[in-house]
């Protein structure tokens, strides 16, 4: 019996596929997979992130939404079912707090680079980069962050559209968005990728990313696939078990998400395709995180015919992708303040949107300050990579593999046929939780 049915459900299945989609396409797609793919190895790499992403990624995604559709809650009262069902000790409930807990630190950098999109949007069209000089690029990074002030503005902006979102519910809120912001990703993405392929250097950037370099990729090469396909997927972040308790019922979760990762890989690949020609043509060495979006990209497209409008509509694609994950990301905990503490949801998004806001605006605010020109989002991101994500999701595995009943899993996947069900019913058991363990282990004792 189900603790708690939410007041909203997605009526279609193309909305539970879009909002999850665009919760996974997220910002590593566009600042490190494409550099990934060209630092260890291009092609090796490629089909090493495939198998993680297929054989690990999709059946932990699949765990987290059964347990969503199935308990029809929160995830503390999606969790508080299972254990109950189960018959389990309520301390699995950890898994619940862990991941809403890395969910929300996450949001944090989500939203800062959502508020400096924007900011960069605005600036490009205005023609502010125009033939800039690759040390003015730079210049002007730095002079934003050390006054930060312009930035902070941006971020409010982004906080303000992110609330909203959420706050006006499952089916006008998040529903409508990703209805909107799936096309206008494509759409997007496909003008950019068609601008780079006329203008930038095709050839080049082929050959950094697709090209057949075994010697290029190691141990750590699959580590950094493996570790890619966790954070490509919103593994571990409460995301699946939230969309999972929206989801319409009678559907077919495992060919749902297996749709979900077939589009993040498009998008991904795409999105290499889109920046990286760009580059090669203005002579850049290929890079990732903050210096690849705010620096390269900027001086890229600001060197190049048409390049203020076109670099306009990159940071806008950025600000759709980053609010679509930060949407996510939100709703698990502000679905807890409103099912289990009663709480409004319209106080539930602007209170926990306004707490986002204020440690992003301290994370751009540090970044300024930190010698090493971290600070705060390093710890951030070493809290969640290395300790709160990896934890959330062993234990998810371990629950959902090794203490639920079968029958019970078996008929949350009834639309699916036996074999499809018994394969993942291994992978979760046999392959995800040794792989999570000694991926684990290896990021803990290797530097």
């Amino acid at each position: 019996m189900n603790l708690y049915s939410p007041v909203e459900r997605w009526q279609s299945r193309t909305t539970f596929v879009f909002a999850l989609a665009i919760a996974a396409v997220g910002l590593g797609n566009l600042w490190r997979f494409a550099w990934l793919m060209g630092e260890h190895g291009g092609a090796p790499f490629f089909f090493s992130y495939l198998f993680c992403l297929f054989f690990i990624g999709v059946p932990l995604l699949v765990a987290e939404v059964v347990l969503g559709s199935h308990g029809r809650g929160s995830p503390f009262l999606t969790m508080s079912w299972a254990t109950d069902v189960s018959n389990r000790s309520r301390l699995w409930l950890t898994v619940a707090l862990l991941s809403c807990l890395a969910g929300f630190l996450l949001l944090v950098s989500y939203l800062l680079i959502a508020g400096w999109s924007l900011a960069y949007a605005y600036q490009m069209q205005l023609g502010s980069f125009a033939a800039i000089a690759l040390s003015d690029a730079a210049e002007a990074f730095d002079t934003k962050i050390s006054a930060p002030a312009g930035l902070l503005r941006w971020q409010f902006l982004a906080a303000i559209v992110l609330a909203l979102t959420v706050a006006l519910g499952i089916r006008r809120g998040i529903g409508l968005f990703v209805w909107i912001a799936v096309p206008l990703l494509i759409t997007l993405l496909g003008v950019i990728v068609s601008f780079s392929i006329e203008f930038g250097d095709l050839s080049a950037a082929g050959e950094f990313l697709f090209a057949w370099q075994p010697m290029d990729f190691d141990r750590g090469s699959f580590m950094a696939a493996l570790g890619h396909a966790f954070y490509t997927l919103c593994i571990g972040v409460a995301v699946g078990m939230s969309y999972g308790a929206y989801a319409p019922s009678k559907l077919p979760i495992v060919r749902a998400v297996v749709t979900v990762a077939l589009f993040d890989v498009v998008v991904a690949v795409a999105a290499g395709v889109a920046i990286f020609p760009v580059l090669f043509a203005n002579n850049l060495v290929p890079a990732q995180g903050f210096g690849l979006l705010f620096i390269s990209v900027p001086y890229a497209f600001g060197n190049m015919p048409f390049g203020d409008l076109y670099g306009a509509l990159f940071f806008v694609t950025v600000f759709v992708t980053v609010l679509g994950t930060a949407v996510a990301l939100l709703e698990p905990i502000v679905s807890v303040l409103e099912q289990q503490f009663r709480v409004r949801r319209l106080q539930a998004a602007i209170g926990m949107a306004v707490i986002a806001f204020m440690l992003s605006a301290y994370a751009t605010v540090d970044l300024g300050a930190a010698d090493d020109g971290q600070g705060f989002l390093q710890w951030l991101d070493g809290v969640t990579a290395e300790w709160l994500i990896p934890a959330a999701v062993l234990l998810l595995a371990l629950f959902v593999g090794w203490r639920m009943p079968r029958e019970v899993l078996r008929q949350e996947l009834a639309r699916e046929p036996d074999i499809l069900f018994s394969l993942w019913y291994f992978l979760i058991r046999f392959v995800a939780v040794p792989v999570i363990a000694f991926a684990w282990l290896w990021l803990s004792l290797v530097p």
